[in-house]
């Protein structure tokens, strides 16, 4: 009986790389309640934060160009973070979390690019579809957090404005794309609300959106009427 030799093993294990994207999301949901209130905590976070998605461009725009321009983006990201733990300031946060936006949106778009273009589905396919689903949310997560910089009091918790760490905002953030709605974050002034229906509305028709394309790829099995 004929055995997989480790190089194939390899090949097919490299090509499950969304499958690794996830799993790392799922490591950052996971221990950042838990570290996020030490300054080393943090930093370790901003630094799984630049790695995934480094990661994940690389996994899917396949070429120099897209790299550099992920290395563009997450350094930033991350030395802004390192700036906000040394000296406290708020506008360091607020240059990173921009930086953070911007890189997540970037990854968001190849991921995409990568899950619906018109080829067959596979399950690598799937895991990169649920993981642009938590990016979306972290990316949201991101800009409510330099919208609070600006507008001071944008979310209460519990009814009292409370200006939200970041793990408190991809709370927010997940409650509001899954219109889950769990009701103790609120956006009280105008300029949270209305950004909040856009990610509540981005969370419908994502789901929308995929279930068409699985549709489409997936042929229906059965006799026909």
């Amino acid at each position: 009986m004929p055995t997989m030799t480790p190089r194939p093993r390899l090949a097919k294990l490299l090509e499950q790389r969304c499958f690794f994207v996830f799993l790392a999301l799922l490591a950052l949901l996971v221990t950042m309640p838990f570290v996020v209130d030490s300054l080393l905590g943090r930093a370790l976070v901003g630094l799984l934060n630049l790695l995934i998605l480094v990661t994940a461009v690389a996994a899917v725009g396949r070429s120099r160009l897209s790299f550099l321009v992920a290395v563009a983006l997450g350094l930033p990201t991350l030395a802004f973070q390192l700036l906000a733990l040394a000296s406290g300031l708020p506008g360091y946060l607020t240059l990173s979390w921009s930086f953070g936006a911007a890189f997540y949106a970037y990854a968001i778009a190849h991921l995409l690019h990568y899950v619906l273009r018109r080829d067959n589905m596979t399950a690598d396919k799937l895991y990169g579809a649920v993981a642009a689903y938590i990016m979306i949310a972290i990316f949201w997560a991101y800009l409510f957090g330099v919208l609070q910089y600006f507008h001071p009091g944008a979310f209460a918790l519990y009814g009292a404005p409370t200006l939200m760490n970041l793990a408190d905002l991809i709370f927010y953030s997940f409650t509001v794309l899954t219109t889950a709605g769990f009701g103790d974050i609120t956006p009280v002034l105008i300029q949270s609300r209305f950004p909040t229906i856009l990610e509540a509305v981005t969370g419908v028709m994502y789901v929308a959106i995929l279930i068409a394309r699985l549709t489409g790829v997936y042929p229906v099995v059965g006799p026909k009427p």
